[in-house]
């Protein structure tokens, strides 16, 4: 059950406290929080996929560069940050927000991977 259940409850919970929040907040902030919400429901979704019993913990430094390449993956998101080489490559790979959605669960396995 926990195998494929966590997996399961994170997308069924996560998907449904996204839906509520953006229903129910109408404030200038709302769009930021609904996107931090939505990245984290994503990163620990792909959190859960990793099913290795024994997690390598001595590996602080991979830990520390997706860490921030997913905050900074974020605030490129949300429109606080804009280099225009980054955006040119962005472009150039036509990432959608599904893309980033993407790379959040890749971010979350190879957290603890």
């Amino acid at each position: 059950m926990k195998k494929y259940g966590l997996p399961l409850l994170i997308i069924i919970v996560g998907s449904f406290l996204v839906q509520l929040i953006s229903n129910f907040l109408n404030f200038t902030g709302a769009n930021e929080i609904c996107t931090v919400l939505r990245v984290m429901v994503v990163f620990s979704f792909g959190l859960s996929l990793c099913q290795k019993k024994r997690r390598n913990q001595n590996n602080w430094v991979k830990k520390l560069v997706i860490a921030f390449f997913v905050f900074f993956l974020m605030c490129w998101e949300m429109g606080y940050f804009v280099f225009p080489g980054i955006k040119s490559i962005l472009n150039f790979l036509n990432l959608t927000s599904f893309g980033y959605n993407l790379l959040y669960v890749y971010c979350g396995w190879a957290f603890f991977d």
